[in-house]
């Protein structure tokens, strides 16, 4: 058979011949091989840029790049919300046993006197002057 032997002639040129596309399809695709190595997100891109503009310098040098750059990072935000806590005490005051009198009139305590001395032991209150047993006494004398 003559195609037997031609067969066998060639063989040898066949496997030089894949050698040799070996040796350059390997370089030509080392992007994309350092980039499914390295497990980018995006080496299909990469690929996809390597196989159609790979042929220039830039797309090859471009695509080299992007396979040895690193992965973004996801940013993660962690946003610690404060324990709830109870309000702090009030601040010290000197004043102990404070007593809030306005002076008698003639015509004695009016109505208007005694929401007025009222009004100013509700602010001493919330200042922090006056504890709470204090504004109940002070209250309880000025209505009595």
């Amino acid at each position: 058979m003559w195609y037997h032997h031609y067969y066998h002639s060639w063989w040898p040129v066949s496997i030089i011949g894949w050698f040799i596309l070996f040796v350059l399809l390997f370089p030509y695709f080392l992007p994309t091989i350092i980039a499914i190595v390295r497990r980018k997100l995006n080496a299909g891109g990469i690929f996809v840029l390597n196989l159609l503009l790979g042929w220039t310098l830039i797309g090859w040098v471009g695509a080299l790049v992007w396979a040895l750059s690193a992965d973004a990072q996801p940013t993660i935000i962690v946003n610690n919300q404060p324990s709830p806590v109870a309000a702090p005490p009030p601040p010290p005051h000197a004043y102990t046993n404070v007593t809030v009198r306005k002076p008698v009139s003639s015509a004695g305590n009016t109505q208007q006197d005694k929401i007025d001395q009222l009004r100013q032991l509700k602010q001493l209150l919330a200042e922090g002057v006056l504890t709470e047993e204090e504004f109940n006494r002070q209250k309880a004398a000025i209505l009595a």
